[in-house]
């Protein structure tokens, strides 16, 4: 197949789509497709794909720019895996007569920024809800518009929420992300007096740093010397002045620190050395910090959102607690602290993660989408879609 990924998130960030979109391109291109990405820049990691420039954020040109991708390379179908709803619209035009397939990570007005009011999750979710309405209505407008074919999720919750929002669930389409290997051979540490915590993620209010740093107050008597860290791209500058402010007022300097944009070599080696991975989250459509985490960080303690549930499952280090409660945090990373853990708890964890979580089951969903949109269209000749 020739496979055309279309982006509106930039190649520079880090995590998230750019994440999924170097597996999705090496993936595929590993088995044989061409791939072309249609975006600002190519991600690290995804040169295995022709680039078509695009520009960001997307306007007036989206319209020319994506019809040079679409005749210079001829794909047989556009896996459009980040849009906003204004390039959304306009896309459906271009993309009338081909197969497409758009993947939707979160919705508006969740998992959206609002640069204020960080000190009342009442008044900021609120004031969110009011300053994205518009936002909302328009995508509940496009998941009731039939001419976007399917529609990819990679969590139970987003496919929830996709559908309120008016899409058929016939045509939502759930393929869960993959997981890397899982280092068998990472040491526990029993009960150890000085912890190490991480948690990996945006600085950013939804990703509830604040709970965490709230939670790790409650946990400093009985862990005196225990250590937090936070690795995470500023997303929000005011939301980084309000943790700074909450650190400062519960007395954890030298408790808490706060790493923005670390190298992946920093973030591999400090995760390595983590007796435990946190994530607060308020809001996630799947959440890979977690499932990247999970591979390599004995003791897993994480809200129930996204898909987080589903990755501790079953699993003796991993607990899952209601979103906004330090309390529930604070308890549930002193219980795992304190826990006699088994030894061959990182091999129980690889089998478990293997038979959910597969990039190889991931790849083979995702080709299975796209021979079967190929094939609705009419008159295809019958070789399309061969590798």
């Amino acid at each position: 197949m020739r496979v055309l990924i279309v982006s509106d998130c930039s190649g520079y960030m880090r995590g998230g789509v750019p994440v999924e979109t170097v597996h999705l391109v090496r993936g595929l291109a590993a088995r044989g497709h061409a791939v072309a990405l249609a975006g600002d820049v190519p991600p690290p990691g995804a040169e295995a794909a022709r680039h078509w420039p695009l520009t960001l954020p997307v306007g007036e040109r989206l319209t020319q720019e994506l019809t040079a991708a679409l005749d210079s390379f001829a794909p047989d179908v556009v896996h459009v895996m980040a849009m906003s709803s204004r390039g959304i619209s306009t896309l459906a035009g271009v993309l009338a007569g081909h197969a497409w397939a758009l993947t939707c990570h979160s919705l508006p007005p969740y998992e959206r920024k609002l640069n204020a009011l960080h000190g009342n999750e009442a008044l900021h979710y609120g004031a969110r809800f009011v300053r994205f309405a518009a936002n909302t209505l328009a995508w509940k407008m496009l998941m009731r518009w039939r001419e976007m074919p399917r529609v990819i999720v990679h969590s139970e919750a987003m496919r929830r929420t996709v559908v309120r929002y008016g899409c058929a669930p016939q045509r939502v389409t759930p393929i869960p992300f993959g997981c890397g290997p899982v280092d068998r051979g990472v040491r526990i540490r029993p009960q150890p007096a000085d912890p190490l915590i991480v948690t990996m993620g945006g600085v950013a209010h939804t990703k509830g740093q604040h709970d965490a740093v709230a939670a790790v107050a409650q946990l400093r008597e009985a862990f005196p010397g225990l250590r937090y860290r936070i690795l995470g791209e500023v997303r929000d500058r005011s939301y980084l002045r309000f943790l700074e402010r909450s650190i400062e007022r519960l007395h954890l300097r030298g408790h808490v620190e706060v790493t923005p944009s670390p190298s992946n070599d920093e973030k591999d080696a400090i995760l390595r050395a983590a007796d435990l991975y946190l994530q607060p989250s308020h809001e996630e459509g799947f959440c890979l910090a977690y499932i990247e985490a999970a591979a390599v960080v004995p003791r897993l303690v994480g809200t129930d959102t996204g898909a987080i549930a589903l990755i501790g499952a079953d699993d003796a280090a991993a607990r899952t607690v209601s979103p906004r409660s330090p309390a529930q945090l604070a308890d549930a990373m002193r219980t795992l602290l304190d826990a006699s853990l088994p030894d061959n708890l990182m091999a129980q964890r690889a089998a478990r993660l293997s038979a959910r979580f597969s990039w190889s089951h991931y790849l083979d969903a995702h080709e299975a989408l796209y021979r079967e949109l190929i094939a609705a269209l009419p008159d295809v000749p019958a070789s399309v879609g061969a590798a």
